[in-house]
């Protein structure tokens, strides 16, 4: 990288991938679009991004299916989520990997060990900010349970719903599942 005149140029191939934090940002303005059209029942998905403004029409909770991580290329969901007013993100180990001699490996790194990270399949943030939870998404997912618990009860103001390799769930209280 290369920066001059407060502008920053990539060379030979470098590429910058802003996955991890652009959707949670456009997901917030399109929440802001939404909100200025005085929408009230409404949904949108960017790129994993879900936002719900309001319940759906008819009063009730609108329904979000989180992907079951030992399922990805199924339209499988390990659980289904009643939400309003939020956004709901997911970081996974299953979509994005390579195997090399034997091993999968996944791109969420840990750093700490500089490896992929080696705690859950899969973990989904609920709240209302979704920069906030993208960010949170991948932090979490390179945390212990525990550790991400005291975040999140830190934070305050946010739901996740973290699923094991072995398919085991743990959840925030504030996380309510329906059929």
């Amino acid at each position: 990288v290369t920066l001059a005149d407060g502008r920053a140029a990539l060379e030979g191939g470098t590429r910058i991938d802003l996955g991890g934090i652009a959707k949670g940002y456009a997901s917030d303005r399109a929440a802001e679009i939404f909100d200025a059209h005085k929408v009230e029942h409404g949904q949108a998905a960017l790129g994993g991004n879900i936002l719900l403004v309001g319940p759906k029409p008819d009063g009730t909770a609108w329904r979000v299916g989180v992907q079951d991580p030992a399922r990805p290329n199924e339209d499988a969901y390990a659980a289904i989520v009643a939400l309003e007013d939020a956004f709901a993100v997911t970081s996974g180990s299953y979509q994005r990997y390579f195997e090399q001699d034997g091993a999968i490996y996944h791109h969420i790194i840990d750093p700490d060990t500089l490896m992929p990270a080696n705690y859950f399949a899969s973990v989904s943030i609920f709240t209302a900010n979704s920069g906030l939870a993208d960010a949170l998404s991948t932090a979490l997912f390179c945390m212990s349970y525990e550790e991400g618990l005291a975040l999140i009860e830190r934070i305050g103001g946010v739901d996740v719903l973290w699923i094991y390799k072995d398919g085991t769930m743990k959840k925030t209280d504030g996380v309510q599942f329906v059929q």
